[in-house]
């Protein structure tokens, strides 16, 4: 099963902030991208590829990104043969920008906090939507 993509601060580098994308369980080989707020695909390091035990993939993919208008930038994965694709997309505040390397930490730990507050946001909205009923089950007869 393809894991939905997860997205870790690896550090920062000259006003910029580098990112890495990771998803695991495809197959075949996915393709990663990076895109910018308009949908621009960004230019970013190698895609590292690693097979895993069962014979599908996992892959990883990093971009240093900087400051824009939105900062907002999306992590696709796609394997367009089966027609699949996960995405995820990240805000990353305006503070993270022009960091030096010694604050790397603190924004790596607040940058994951809060794409997993995202990521439960999404997951109870799905969950709610998923178990509501129509409002006329509720006031239907029997018989």
């Amino acid at each position: 099963m393809v894991s939905n993509p997860l997205i870790i601060l690896v550090g920062t580098t000259d006003g910029g902030v580098v990112l890495q994308c990771e998803s695991g369980g495809w197959y075949p080989e996915p393709e990663v991208e990076w895109l910018d707020s308009e949908g621009h695909v960004l230019s970013a390091g190698p895609t590292e590829t690693v097979r895993d035990p069962d014979g599908t993939f996992t892959v990883r993919r990093n971009v240093t990104v900087y400051q824009t208008d939105t900062n907002r930038f999306t992590c696709r994965i796609q394997q367009q043969h089966i027609n699949q694709t996960r995405e995820l997309h990240i805000f990353i505040p305006g503070d993270f920008f022009g960091c030096t390397s010694g604050c790397s930490l603190e924004l790596g730990v607040c940058l994951v906090v809060f794409v997993c507050i995202v990521l439960v946001g999404e997951a109870g909205w799905f969950l709610l939507k998923k178990c509501q009923m129509p409002g006329d089950y509720y006031n239907r007869g029997i018989g």
